[in-house]
């Protein structure tokens, strides 16, 4: 059920495949599954996968460079919360919002079971972002 409602799964591995575009001596540092969709962290940058179509064979794999990453937020999950809150600013995630483009920031939940993950994934972010 906690997929379902958009909670992550953490692991350290890729369930899309994103390893067939990484370069040379890059490795997936964490990956978070959702229902279909999934961020990849790499110690280059993130790749984001969307799954789409009802069959999910079409996917979109986006790629972020560690220098496009701006700032991480972790939002810890209170007494009643079932998660905690991640978000990435990125360069090149442009939605626009009233007929302004912005950058959307990658945000993802992960479930209140998995903090301690997240608090890593956030040093892990922050350490590239600093570089």
């Amino acid at each position: 059920m906690d997929r379902l409602i958009g909670h992550a799964d953490v692991s350290g591995a890729s369930s899309n495949d994103v390893e067939r575009f990484f370069g040379e001596g890059e490795q997936v540092v964490a990956a978070f599954r959702f229902v279909r969709d999934e961020i990849v962290v790499t110690n280059r940058g993130i790749y984001v996968v969307d799954v789409q179509g009802l069959t999910g064979k079409k996917k979109e794999y986006k790629y972020f460079p560690l220098r496009g990453l701006k700032y991480v937020s972790f939002e810890t999950a209170g007494t009643l919360d079932i998660d905690a809150d991640i978000k990435i600013g990125v360069d090149g995630n442009t939605e626009i919002v009233n007929g302004i483009p912005h950058n959307k920031p990658l945000s993802f939940k992960i479930p209140k079971a998995q903090s301690a993950q997240g608090e890593q994934f956030m040093r892990l972010v922050k350490a590239a972002i600093d570089g």
